[in-house]
């Protein structure tokens, strides 16, 4: 064979999406963004993921999760756990299982984005308020507080992104008592700063 499975599958996928274009008359922006979606999202490549994992232990799972994120998920202080208990890489590996990959665009809601790669612009409103690069992220405190963000998250580069949903995080929280507290105790801080700023913008 003069091209391994998983590229000929890539191939096929891409064959598809050349005859869906033609099917759907659609414009060169348009077509041009499906082929850049799917460029970014399969590099080449194309594997049934979720299935090849589904049939791995749980250790496997969270040391290939961790492959690619641990260095996005140990940016973030309030994630780090150092307790010593032999429970530690259980936790950051239950976070990066949890992580969902999103490619080229993100958008607003009661989750968090890690940048794993790309150029994503950050708006309020119209209002584009910071560009975010490689290894960055946003989201925390509505994942920590459930207060819904105001910001809305547009990639301008082809990106590939991991979501944390607040849902996730906090069903993980629930096996581990101390971080759980730790959270709780940070929401609250949040949350008075939050009324405090609310009340007196200036502070």
């Amino acid at each position: 064979m003069t091209i391994n499975p998983s590229g000929r599958l890539f191939t096929q996928k891409m064959e598809q999406l050349v005859d869906y274009v033609k099917w759907k008359n659609l414009s060169v922006e348009t077509e041009q963004k499906l082929f850049t979606y799917y460029e970014t999202k399969y590099r080449g490549k194309f594997f049934e993921e979720e299935s090849l994992l589904s049939e791995m232990n749980e250790s496997l799972r969270a040391e290939i999760s961790l492959q690619n994120t641990r260095m996005l998920l140990e940016r973030v202080p309030f994630l780090r756990r150092d307790v010593g208990d032999g429970r530690d890489e259980i936790f950051i590996g239950r976070l990066a299982m949890a992580l969902r990959p999103q490619y080229y665009q993100g958008d607003s809601g009661h989750d968090m984005f890690f940048i794993l790669s790309g150029k994503v612009d950050v708006f309020v409103g119209d209002r584009k308020v910071v560009s975010l690069y490689d290894g960055a992220y946003i989201g925390e405190v509505a994942l920590i507080t459930k207060v819904l963000r105001t910001a809305s998250v547009q990639a301008v580069a082809p990106s590939v992104l991991y979501r944390l949903t607040y849902m996730d995080f906090h069903q993980i929280l629930d096996e581990f008592a101390d971080m759980k507290t730790r959270i709780d105790e940070l929401a609250k801080e949040m949350e008075n700063r939050l009324q405090v700023t609310a009340k007196d913008p200036k502070k």
